[in-house]
């Protein structure tokens, strides 16, 4: 039977998702590569990175760039607009829509501590110490 040897390294960055599979729009997909880099920047300048963060993270961009095209939608359209068959005032679908994604994005920002007021209450992501080799007689020269 073989040994499983733990291999250290990484600095607990998730990889960035592939936006071509979520978005269809290119404007849509440097917006997520966007709101990526600044919450991992973020989080990783917050001591609160991790990789098992990696889905919440992506739902939290995915949440941010519906809202965008659903205020996009709403703002050309109006919140209440007629509906087509019972020409009767109703709610823009694209209303709720991003309603429902700003309350994804708070709850997962929340979750994430990636607010300024959030933050201080989440642990810090703790960093593996590396390990020495050599049996201590080698000098560390770098």
């Amino acid at each position: 039977m073989a040994d499983v040897i733990a291999l250290d390294g990484g600095d607990g960055v998730p990889p960035e998702p592939n936006w071509r599979t979520i978005f269809g729009r290119a404007a849509d997909r440097n917006a997520a590569a966007d709101y990526w880099r600044a919450i991992i920047s973020e989080m990783k300048a917050a001591e609160k990175l991790s990789f098992a963060n990696a889905h919440s993270i992506k739902r939290l961009v995915v949440a941010y760039v519906t809202f965008d095209i659903s205020a996009r939608e709403v703002l050309k359209l109006g919140p209440v607009i007629t509906a087509k068959r019972t020409k009767v005032p109703t709610y823009n679908p694209w209303w709720t829509t991003m309603s429902n994604a700003a309350s994804q994005a708070q709850a997962l920002e929340k979750e994430l501590c990636v607010s300024p007021r959030d933050r201080g209450s989440g642990a810090r992501v703790e960093k593996k110490q590396r390990r020495t080799t050599g049996g201590g007689y080698l000098k560390n020269r770098g």
